[in-house]
């Protein structure tokens, strides 16, 4: 794993909705004429499966930690709300969830790091 850890959050972040959707309807002819629409076509995310829960794991070690940290890592990276639409969601102001998105992104860093060192002693 040589991303960074911004660009494992973004692709984590496009992780989480893909294929969330269930079909809910009992006629397989209205699900085939439900699911024949029209639409854009989301990017599907470049970030394996185990990477992505890696990094759902971290987000989630983070939330013990840090809970308001964590909701503001969640909710901009699996969203496409701006930090300003973040903050009104988490009645923070805009500079907090911008200084509390730095701050996972480092400790997301740190633990990703963390991990490399001991990976790379264990192999020595």
């Amino acid at each position: 794993m040589t991303r960074d850890a911004e660009e494992l959050l973004t692709q984590w972040g496009k992780w989480v909705w893909q294929e969330t959707g269930v079909p809910r309807c009992g006629s397989p002819m209205l699900a085939i004429m439900r699911d024949n629409v029209a639409m854009e076509q989301c990017l599907s995310a470049s970030i394996s499966d185990d990477d992505a829960m890696l990094i759902d794991g971290i987000i989630a070690r983070m939330g013990r930690r840090d809970e308001e940290m964590a909701n503001c890592v969640r909710v901009y990276y699996a969203t496409e709300m701006t930090m300003q639409q973040v903050g009104k969601l988490l009645n923070l102001n805009r500079l907090k969830v911008r200084e509390l998105l730095i701050a996972g992104r480092c400790y997301v860093e740190a633990v990703l790091d963390m991990r490399e060192r001991i990976a790379i002693r264990d192999a020595a």
